[in-house]
Order: structure tokens, then sequence, then C-alpha cells
């Protein structure tokens, strides 16, 4: 007896040091999963300004995995929901639940198959951190027992489960709680109702079998099962078990998040290293992007329907904030999922801006001293150029003889704004402060596009020119577009004259100013509100633009067709601005409009709009208005040289062949100067704008001398470059960069062009 007894000692202290070996000691030298002990994998989630999930991006393209979220953020229901469906003594155990093991192996013998599981969270954490699949045999299973004995003497039960949490799958792509909240019921954890959690524990024991998307109910079988074992262990109450069973289930399929699609893929374009896991904030209000995105369907449709056809029209829109340059809203076409074009993002792909660049123009011209008011004559005109001769014609093909800077600039009149630019050098100013204010397609030299830049000879991205028009928005100060909110934000710089921009700011919102050509009633023009604006279409009518802004908003649009076909005769006024107008008034319905104080530099005159002078008691005055002027650029007096003994207005002889033919209003109104013409035009014929010469040796004097001429004669010809003989009108050439400059006496008009001589 003594022996047995002995035996029966040392057997039992044999089978006691063993399982401390096993679950105290071997456990020790035991290494923890790496995966374990790293910072879990997460997704990168691009959201809203306001946090709403536009985009979440898999992990190496197997998983959606959300933040991290820590167990204080876990709702108290979801946990004891996952504790009573995965181990109700998870809390008391010490990695291993050695009932639940027992109850395994006795429901094993009798069936002779396993029918339940014994894996404690503990275990399942440790199972799904391993770094290769591991065969489930039973070698695999003492490994998971020793190291989740390990994880238990080196972790406590909080940061064991709050990782649990955060690394099991939940089925369809969703790693982590966070990730299957919201995209099972796209709602932050903290909405969950209770019956909602219970679904959701019930998907990690077989994401596949319980499927919600394929089998309801199944799901909610399971879900039924995990709140009978929640109100047997005392987690809720009867009352709350039978709603949570009793509670319709609403699924969300678009949980997934694929909003502002090309609003994001310009993000992983320009930001791809700001993408890093966890929450990458854009600028896009979700909300306005939406209702953007109606506004324009709902129009093209209307297009659509109003001229019987069946094309596809795309549209964009860009919607920035000018205090801070953010990108509210951008829309790259009608539908990103059209197979035809929409992925194809509009408001990057540069296009035919049409007269939207003629407003840079005439700023440019009043930084140089043109006054406000300054008359420029709107008829038929031809100009030089390397590849001929170019003659501009307005979208009407009509003529209003003299207008002034800003009736021709609201009723978009091409001649004008040809014949300004001009006058102010030619393309280049215009190309390098279109380069200063962001835009980045203009990469031809500026004689490429020549005269027409100013109505759309050069092809720009609509983000960027309606960046360009915030500048003007913030009267000259230039902030780059900025579509992440935690990007570094760029200095910014002025680039244009203040009280320039606010006489061009009011000049675009006079709605006067432009009912010739659009009416009173025009989608430029708005009740509650004042607004700059400006459209634009380009040949053909292949592109439709809107833009324009308030002091806090500024709205681009483009309406048109990736494969260039025409809009069928839809101008930039009809075609894009209800789109424009629609999403200005929605911008500023919650954020009240203001409109601009006077500045500093800037006066209001009395003018007379057919001679652009400065209207004085004791003589008639045709048409007068009020206007505000550069006080550095005043119009001059009128004086009594302006008008006939009638009152008339008096017309240089250039307009002659015009006045024949002009509406008889305006013709009861003026009178055409006879004799010469002391207020003459003129143009540089020779050489033209950006000409290229080669000095040929084989050429007689090596192909230097260079012969000056205009269409006017008596002419005088400078250059701080070149030597010029001002009996024979010819400039000496040497090589390089080089401005020659024609001058009339008679006027002081001055015409400038450019020309690049080099060595054969």
């Amino acid at each position: 007896m003594k022996r047995i007894w002995k035996i029966a000692i040392w057997t039992g202290a044999g089978l006691a040091a063993t399982v401390a070996f096993f679950l105290w000691i071997l456990p020790l030298f035991a290494p923890l999963p790496a995966e374990l002990l790293a910072p879990p994998r997460v997704s990168t989630t691009v959201t809203d300004r306001n946090g709403v999930p536009l985009r979440r991006f898999l992990v190496n393209g197997e998983e959606v995995v959300s933040s991290y979220v820590t167990l204080a953020e876990i709702p108290q229901v979801f946990i004891d929901a996952t504790v009573a469906a995965e181990d109700k003594r998870f809390w008391k155990h010490h990695g291993i639940d050695f009932i639940a093991v027992l109850r395994a192996a006795n429901q094993a013998a009798e069936e002779g198959q396993a029918i339940s599981g014994a894996s404690t969270i503990t275990q399942q954490l440790i199972k799904i951190t391993m770094p290769e699949p591991m065969p489930r045999n039973l070698r695999t299973k003492f490994v998971e027992i020793i190291l989740a004995r390990k994880l238990e003497m080196t972790h406590d039960k909080k940061w064991i489960l709050e990782n649990y949490l955060n690394r099991i799958p939940y089925g369809n792509l969703r790693t982590g709680c966070r990730a299957a909240a919201e995209g099972y019921f796209a709602k932050p954890l903290g909405d969950l109702t209770l019956a909602e959690c219970a679904l959701l524990t019930g998907l990690p024991n077989k994401p596949t079998r319980f499927n919600p998307y394929r089998n309801l109910q199944g799901a909610k079988e399971r879900q039924v099962w995990i709140l009978d074992r929640m109100l047997e262990d005392g987690y809720i109450t009867t009352e709350e078990c039978q709603r949570a069973k009793d509670e319709r289930l609403v699924l969300r399929r678009d949980g997934s998040a694929f909003r502002a699609p090309h609003a994001v893929d310009l993000i992983v374009a320009k930001h791809r290293d700001a993408l890093v896991p966890g929450t990458v904030r854009s600028t896009i209000d979700q909300e306005l992007q939406t209702f953007s995105e109606n506004v324009i369907d709902e129009h093209l449709n209307f297009i659509s329907s109003q001229r019987s056809t069946s094309r596809y029209f795309h549209a964009a829109v860009v919607a920035i904030d000018n205090a801070t340059g953010e990108v509210l809203v951008l829309t790259g076409s009608r539908n990103y999922d059209d197979q035809r074009s929409g992925q194809i993002n509009g408001a990057w792909v540069p296009r035919s801006p049409g007269s939207a660049l003629k407003p840079f123009t005439y700023l440019i011209a009043m930084q140089r001293g043109i006054s406000a008011s300054t008359v420029l004559a709107d008829i038929p005109v031809e100009f030089p150029t390397p590849l001929g001769v170019y003659r501009p014609v307005n979208y009407d093909r009509t003529w209003m003889g003299p207008v002034d800077i800003r009736r021709a600039l609201g009723n978009s009149l091409n001649i004008p704004a040809v014949r300004m630019l001009d006058r102010i050098g030619g393309p280049s100013a215009l190309h390098q402060s279109l380069t200063n204010a962001g835009l980045t397609s203009l990469t031809e030299p500026a004689s490429t596009y020549g005269l027409g830049l100013t109505i759309g000879s050069a092809p720009v991205r609509l983000l960027e020119l309606t960046n360009a028009y915030s500048c003007l928005a913030r009267l000259g100060e230039f902030r780059p577009w900025r579509l992440l909110c935690d990007a570094p934000v760029a200095a910014s710089k002025r680039i244009f004259d203040e009280d320039a921009c606010f006489v061009l700011a009011d000049m675009m919102s006079d709605n006067s100013s432009r009912a010739r050509n659009f009416g009173w009633n025009n989608p430029l023009h708005f009740d509650s509100f004042r607004a700059a604006a400006k459209t634009g279409t380009s040949s053909d009518f292949r592109d439709g633009w809107t833009l324009g802004f308030t002091p806090e908003f500024t709205v681009g649009v483009w309406v048109g067709n990736f494969d260039h076909t025409p809009l069928d005769r839809f101008s930039g006024t009809a075609g894009a601005g209800p789109i424009f107008h629609a999403v200005m008034q929605r911008l500023h319905r919650d954020r009240p409009a203001t409109w601009y104080h006077s500045v500093d530099g800037v006066t209001r005159v009395t003018v007379d709009v057919l001679t652009g002078h400065q209207i004085i008691p004791g003589l008639p005055a045709i048409d007068p208005v009020e206007i505000p002027v550069l006080r550095r650029a005043l119009p001059r007096l009128a004086s009594a040289a302006d008008y006939d003994d009638t009152g008339r207005v008096i017309l240089p002889a250039t307009y002659s062949d015009w006045h024949r033919t002009a509406p008889s209003q305006l013709r009861e109104r003026t009178i055409v100067r006879s004799g010469p013409d002391t207020a003459r035009e003129f143009q540089i014929r020779c050489p033209v704008e950006g000409l290229i010469v080669y000095l040929d040796p084989d050429l007689p004097d090596g192909g230097s001398l260079l012969r000056l001429s205009a269409d006017v004669d008596g002419l005088l010809w400078t250059s701080p470059t070149l030597q010029i003989d001002d009996s024979s009108h010819t400039a000496q050439l040497i090589p390089g960069e080089h401005e020659i400059t024609a001058e009339d006496p008679a006027t002081g008009l001055r015409r400038s062009v450019r020309i690049t001589v080099k060595e054969a």
C-alpha cells in the first residue's frame, strides 16, 4: 500500500511538474508571433473634410482594415457580445479554457468527430497572427496553447481583447470591428445597436457561411444564439434580448465607400506619399459633392431632352474655399462608371477655355496704366502672324463698334480682347501671368498660341483655372489649391495688383454690362447676392465653361465631350451656366455672401461709354455711367473735340465701314471723322511677333538687315538691343532675344514685337 502511495505521489508530482513545465516554464522561451507584437496593419481611408469615408484601400490587395480602435472606444455591448459568442470564461482563464477543452473532447468522443471548438480568444489571436497558415493538427494546437500561455503571462486581458477585435476578420474583406461596423452598416462603432453588435460578433466564427449578404437567415440564427448567450450570462435583460431579436437589420452595401472618385484619383496621383495607413482627410465636402453630381446629371439630362439628342455629354465641377485654397468639390465627369469615358477627369484634362481667359488680359492692361473706361474698336481687323493673317471674329459674327472694356468683357467680345492683348505687347504678358497663376498646361512658347491666347487658343485645366479665378477673388493673392487638409500649406504670394483686381471684380459682377448678349435673366446673375463670373465657349461649341467667384467661394464648370464632339450649339452660358448657378447658390445657403469694400487706389468717376472720357459740365454726355477706376489710370477729361455741333460723338475714320451698317440708334448718336485720322491705330507688319531670324553668310550683309514696316507711315522705331536706321527703317541684327517698338508720335500709341536671331 505504501508503495502504491509512493507511485501515486511521484506520478502526481511528475504530472504537476510536466504541466508546470508546459504551462509556465516552456512558454517563457517561446517567441510570440512578430506580427502580433507589431502594430496592426491598417488600411488607408480617404475621408471628406467631415470624416465621411470616400475610399478605403486594401492592405496588400487583400482586405480593408480600418484604423486602430482602443478598447475604450468600443461599445461595451460589442465587447460583451464578443465574449459571450467566442469565449465566455475569457476574463477568468489564463489562455486555456480547460472546461471547454473537456467539453469538446467529450463531444468528439461521443459523436466520432469534432462538434465544437475550445479555442479561447487568446488562442484565436495567436492563430491569426502566425506567420504562415499552419496545418490544423495536434502539433499546431499545442504550439497555439504554448503561445497563448506566453501571451497571457506577458500581456493583460484588455490588451489581448483589444488586439483581437482589431485583427479578427469579419468577412467580405473586412478586418477589425471598426471596418465591420462601417462596412456592413455604414456606421461608427459607437452608433451600433445591440442587434447589430450581435450580428457582427457572430461573423468571425464562420465568415463565409454567415455572410449576411448571401445568407442573412444563417447570420440571423447565429445572432439569436449570441443574444441568448448574452442573456444567459447576465449581460442583457429579457426585454433587451427580445427587442434586439425583433429589430429589423438594414445592411449597407455602400459601406465600402467609393465617393468623389475623381478627387480621390487625383489625391492618389499627386499625394501618394501622404497616403499612409490610417485616415487621410481630404478637403472635399461630400454633401456638396453629392449635390454637384446631382445637378450635373439633372442639367445634362435636360440638355439632351431639349435637343432630342442621344449624345452623352459630360461635365466637371470644381468649388474652392477662397480663404484656404481648399477644394470643396471636384467631380470630373457625369458618371465615373460610364464605360465610354466616365473615368476621364474633366477637372484635370486640359481643354480649350474659350473666352474664360479674357479677364486676365484686361487685368494686365489696367495694371499697365490703361484706364478701365478705355474704348476699343469692335470692328473687323487683321493681325499678321508667322503663320499668316489672323482675323478674329466675335461669337455672333457681329460688331458693336466703339465699346468700353466693361461691356467688351461682359458681352465676351473677341475682337476687343485680341486688340487689347496686342496693345499690351502680345501674348507673352498673358502667358506669363497665367503661368504665375498656376496654369501648368501652357507648355509651349507664347508665340505658339499667338494673340488667340486670350480667346482660348491654349488648353487649360478646370481645377487650375478655377484656382486662378480664386486668386482674382482674393484680389490678386495667389494660393495653391489643396486637396488634403493636413498637407503643408504653401505661403501665399501677391501676383496681381489689389486695386486692379477690385475693378475687374466689379466689371465681372455687372449684370447690365452683359445684358446685350446674355440678357438680364442669365445664369451668372443672382438675386440675393453679387458674384463675378465669366463664360467661355471653344470653337465649334466643343467646350462650354463658366467660372466665377464671391469673396468666399470660387466655382468652375466645364461641359463637353471627351471625344471633342460639339455640344450642338450649346454655349458656355447655356451649357455650364445653370450648373455654376446652382452650385454657387448652394454654397451660400449656409454662408451668406459678402462683397468687397473699396480699396486704396480706386475711385469712382462718371464717363461717357462711347468715348471713355470723364464727363464734365457743359458738354453732352451720350451714355453716362459711373464706374470704379484706378487713380493711377484716370480717364482723361472730355473735350469739345469729342462731339460735333449736334452733340454726336465723333469717331475715328477707322469706323467708316462699320458705321455705314451700324444699328440706327448708334448712327444717330455718332459721326465718323472725315479727313486724316489723328487717333489712328496701327499694326506692325514686319517683323511679326515671335519671328525667328537666322543669319546666313550667303545672303547680302549676312542677312543681318531687317526691314521694319507697319500699316501706317511716320512711326518712330526703337530697340534697346538693336541698332535701327531711322532713314531706311532697318534694324541691324545680332544673335539673341530682341524687342522692337514702333511709336506713333501723334498719339503716343506704341506697339512692340519680340524676335529671336540665331546663327545659321
